[in-house]
């Protein structure tokens, strides 16, 4: 089996995160005013903050105002956070999975298409063809076994 079966067959397993992220997991647990934050900045790196509300559904980073919505919230068991990106007012979502499904860029119809491209790729080995190589066997056998009593002989 390559990879990517391991990967669709696989149970869904927690999200590893580093030890940075754990120990604010556990901070986030006895301050009710804050929030964990996983920060995309703009030079493609990635940084977990614990950071305080401001008037209710506000966080500042870095002089930037970002907006919170509790069903923009990412969920892994009993942890919570927040997706933001460093140039984007508003958290990582789905709630524009209508536009990103009319622009045709859903992910919905990959499985078909991997299911197909990998059916493609592995190729059968011969042992896995068991009925036919025992008929080619049967139809060489009785073919000696004809040539032998009927005219291979004499």
């Amino acid at each position: 089996m390559g990879k990517l079966d391991e990967l669709f067959k696989s149970k869904s397993k927690k999200v590893p995160l580093s030890r940075k992220a754990k120990r604010l997991f556990k901070l986030d647990k006895k301050r009710t005013d804050h929030v964990i934050i996983q920060y995309l900045t703009q030079k493609y790196t990635v940084r977990w903050l614990l950071q305080k509300v401001v008037g209710g559904n506000v966080v500042i980073i870095d002089n930037k105002v970002h907006e919170l919505n509790p069903r923009n919230m990412f969920r892994d068991g009993k942890r919570t956070w927040y997706i933001i990106k460093e140039i984007d007012r508003k958290p990582v979502s789905n709630e524009d999975y209508d536009r990103v499904k009319a622009r045709g860029d859903s992910t919905e119809a990959d499985v078909p298409l991997i299911k197909a491209v990998l059916g493609a790729v592995q190729k059968k080995p011969m042992l896995e063809n068991k009925n036919i190589i025992i008929v080619v066997g049967v139809i060489i056998i009785a073919g000696i076994v004809l040539w032998v009593f009927f005219g291979g002989g004499a």
